[in-house]
């Protein structure tokens, strides 16, 4: 139970009724990306995210991340972004408009001294070879394109199991039903930790996706 945890939630998608895919519209739609602490959180900000125009900004989600703000003893403050970067972006200045932004907004928290740690989803394959991997053959899907990590501030790190036999998929694709082996799969999900924060481990955690197209990330740290 999360009952004595604090908690923020950064709405996303508020859909009255999607109309998607026309053969079976998935309706009503209301979602968002929740953060949950055992630690008091004293304040959080939801940040929302450049997007397309048009008929893409339509289909898309309301793109965004949170910052959220735990006090250390040390009179500073852990700065938690969730976040959740766009997928299916035909224009590609739009993508890195995000994580230009998502940067500028961490890099300012570590100027101030503060522990930023940068968690979810980014959509973009954070081992930069995921295909070579995990052996996919064919073409990579525009949600699974590398990070440019020459946008990644030199303060702040992308975080990776040192070993290669603990790096395990995060994400598989959902245009058919999971087939291990088969199924396109990549690591979008993880973390990027300021120089401050050192990593204790980082685990994939094999859970099969059986409860989403996503396997859980566990990451465990401590201040430097």
């Amino acid at each position: 139970s999360f009952d004595s945890y604090s908690s923020v939630l950064a709405m996303n998608y508020d859909s009255p009724y999607l109309l998607y895919p026309v053969s079976e519209p998935i309706g009503k739609s209301v979602s968002g990306i929740a953060t949950l602490s055992k630690y008091t959180i004293s304040s959080s900000l939801r940040r929302s995210l450049p997007l397309e125009s048009g008929l893409r900004k339509l289909l898309d989600l309301d793109r965004c991340y949170s910052v959220t703000r735990i006090p250390v003893s040390n009179g500073k403050e852990l700065i938690l972004i969730n976040v959740h970067l766009s997928a299916f972006t035909a224009d590609v200045t739009i993508g890195e408009a995000q994580l230009k932004m998502l940067f500028e907004d961490a890099q300012l928290e570590y100027d101030k001294g503060n522990y930023v740690i940068i968690g979810g989803d980014f959509n973009k394959d954070l081992l930069g070879s995921s295909p070579e991997i995990f052996g996919t053959t064919g073409e990579v899907p525009n949600w699974a394109k590398p990070l440019n990590t020459e946008l990644v501030p030199d303060s702040f790190t992308v975080v990776r199991p040192e070993n290669m036999a603990d790096i395990l998929p995060t994400l598989r694709s959902a245009d058919s039903p999971y087939v291990e082996g088969v199924s396109f799969v990549s690591v979008l999900d993880g973390f990027i930790v300021s120089e401050n924060v050192e990593v204790v481990s980082i685990k994939h955690i094999p859970a099969g996706f059986t409860y989403s197209d996503h396997n859980p990330v566990l990451l465990r740290f401590k201040f430097s």
